[in-house]
């Protein structure tokens, strides 16, 4: 039995397409409608602006108006991530509007819910043939309160999202072990965390390593700068390998902001580190997103992980609401509209996601599995409108052809070298070399 698996980046969505968007898309739209398992990262909030907004966000409030997600179930998807890093913009009430919504319209979904049972839970595709695929969604770049929690005899359950925390260790040499030993004596940084160890509220430094104000630093080399949490990595493994006998398929959706160096397409190694541990744990395939950007392939056992795909739609432009903290912190009236106060932000359109064209190229995966075994693997370049002059087009996608397909094509393909997979470009399609 054939089954066909596509894939997204990122929908940060808050606005109606353009009209004229209908015939732009019909290429893209033709792609994904050949598909049995149609899978998109929502990185917004759905409600109506009913509840108050977080102090914290995942950088920008994210909210979409219930009569916008209309435009959204154009493309046909039929699974939504919603285990990201802007999960929590409107609290708990936020959170929870969007699971419900999603509930109502039937649609399936995971990553979030109101507990960790339910957060961590996969969706389940029912196909042909009576053929099943477990979609989990795993958020890595969160804040601590946005956590899903378990239940206890005394306490319920917290709302929020399946999560994988990690840490972060930096090896310096024994001199630079003494200067940062030294400089924490001489300026007391660590004199309140000192206490709470001294009085049982914080865990003593684990072995060889030195922790300067929130920073963990070792003299042992060879040290990963970032790896998984121990407990968060084996219950989301133990969840795949569950889930593994009971469906045909298994696919991750992972969101992650982190970056490790200068050069932000290089995934972290903790990232590195879950991916390859989910494949193992019985994953067909693994789709990151999260941070905006193309990352590159990496085939791993046979079986493809996307560290990024980037963006789907970005109407970064288009935020209709932004909460008072925003407006304090860029010096601006309260009652300041989000138009203006992005403009602010963005020194005049100058600098910011909006304005960098990296953030609005893409591809997207149709994978193949021909009797649960991957057959074929083909990625269509795809670019979101950018600088188009006509704000209800900013931000959409469609089928990159021409120069516009090699420039993408030519991005992966370094991207993913680097990562060892080989890639050539067929007939406006990206394809595994050989």
């Amino acid at each position: 039995m054939t089954i066909k698996v596509a894939a997204t980046g990122d929908s940060l969505f808050f606005a109606k397409f353009s009209p004229a968007y209908e015939q732009v898309g019909a290429s893209l739209l033709a792609f994904l409608s050949d598909c049995d398992v149609r899978i998109n990262n929502l990185e917004t909030n759905v409600s109506d602006f009913g509840s108050y907004a977080n102090q914290y966000s995942g950088g920008t409030w994210h909210n979409t108006r219930k009569e916008v997600f209309g435009d959204l179930e154009t493309f046909g998807f039929n699974f939504f991530g919603t285990a990201n890093n802007h999960a929590m913009d409107y609290a708990y009430p936020g959170l929870l509007s969007t699971v419900d919504f999603l509930d109502e319209k039937g649609v399936a979904h995971a990553g979030s819910g109101r507990s960790l049972d339910e957060a961590e839970k996969p969706a389940v595709i029912r196909l042909a043939g009576g053929k099943t695929a477990a979609i989990f969604a795993v958020d890595a770049s969160m804040e601590l309160p946005s956590m899903a929690g378990r239940s206890s005899n005394v306490f319920k359950a917290r709302p929020g999202v399946n999560y994988l925390r990690h840490e972060t260790v930096y090896s310096v040499s024994e001199s630079d072990m003494a200067d940062l030993r030294r400089v924490a004596k001489n300026t007391a940084i660590n004199a309140y965390r000192d206490g709470e160890i001294a009085t049982g509220y914080v865990l003593p430094d684990p072995e060889g390593t030195f922790v300067f104000g929130n920073t963990t630093f070792t003299t042992d080399e060879g040290v990963p700068l970032s790896r998984c949490h121990k407990g968060d990595l084996a219950r989301l493994c133990g969840n795949i390998e569950k889930a593994k006998l009971d469906h045909d398929l298994v696919f991750i959706l992972v969101h992650c902001h982190d970056e490790e160096g200068p050069d932000e397409t290089t995934p972290p190694a903790y990232l590195k580190e879950f991916c390859r541990a989910a494949i193992d744990a019985g994953a067909a395939a693994v789709f990151g997103g999260g941070v905006h950007i193309l990352r590159g392939l990496e085939i791993y056992r046979g079986k493809p992980i996307f560290y990024s795909l980037g963006d789907f739609i970005y109407q970064g432009w288009r935020v209709e609401y932004l909460p008072p903290e925003f407006m304090e912190k860029y010096g601006l009236d309260v009652n300041t509209s989000a138009k203006e106060a992005l403009w602010v932000r963005s020194r005049g359109g100058k600098i910011g996601l909006q304005t960098n064209e990296k953030n609005f190229l893409s591809v997207v995966p149709k994978l193949t599995y021909e009797d649960g075994k991957l057959t074929d693997l083909s990625l269509l370049p795809i670019k979101l409108g950018f600088q188009t002059g006509d704000e209800t087009m900013e931000g959409l996608p469609y089928f990159a052809t021409g120069d516009e397909g090699e420039k993408i094509f030519q991005k992966f393909k370094k991207l993913s070298a680097d990562l060892g997979a080989e890639l050539t470009y067929q007939n406006g399609l990206i394809k595994i070399k050989g």
